[in-house]
């Protein structure tokens, strides 16, 4: 699972000469929309052998997740999932809050492995994100609700396709491991 926010950026209209150009002339840009509106995103792929990957995840269209969200956000992953859960985490300090920790002691379904710090390149989801941001990438929102679409239309698209999803965990070079042979 990872964490991403975005900004919307305001729509320029260009209200200067007709050709911004034009020698002696300063283009004119008149800016609107507010500057700090934000979506916050969290997502999670999910990998069980013998079974394609899936892709679950989280659009807040305005404010962000705080650290006491993470709890929530396993029971949901446990929930959908219906059975344990094994999660690897970059060391965001959400992921590592003393919220998680308890959660994670407290749930025998649950494991939390923790990768390395400074190793964004071992986290799938990072791959997932530079995929999910070309759909967003050098764009002029009209609104905070443009944007909300656009993330979610984009994390759909990638939902949509396993493929892509296990293309991000070779990405990462992991591997998944196969399951515990039974007693």
């Amino acid at each position: 699972m990872d964490l991403l926010r975005g900004r919307s950026r305001s729509v320029a209209e260009r209200t200067g000469p007709p050709d911004l150009g034009q020698e002696g002339h300063t283009p004119v840009l008149r800016l609107s929309g507010k500057h700090n509106d934000k979506i916050s995103m969290v997502a999670w792929i999910c990998f069980r052998h013998g079974e394609e990957p899936r892709l679950i995840y989280a659009v807040k269209p305005a404010g962000g997740y705080t650290k006491k969200d993470f709890p929530r956000f396993l029971a949901l992953l446990h929930r959908r999932l219906d059975g344990p859960v094994t999660i690897v985490w970059d060391n965001y300090s959400s992921h590592i809050s003393k919220h998680v920790k308890q959660y994670a002691q407290q749930h025998d379904w649950l494991t939390v492995v923790q990768l390395p710090s400074y190793a964004p390149e071992l986290n799938p989801v990072e791959l997932l994100w530079a995929h999910a941001k070309e759909r967003l990438a050098n764009r002029a929102f009209r609104s905070i609700t443009e944007l909300h679409e656009t993330a979610r239309a984009a994390l759909r698209y990638i939902q949509r396709h396993p493929d892509l999803l296990t293309a991000f965990l070779a990405g990462t070079g992991l591997e998944l491991a196969p399951p515990a042979s039974s007693p």
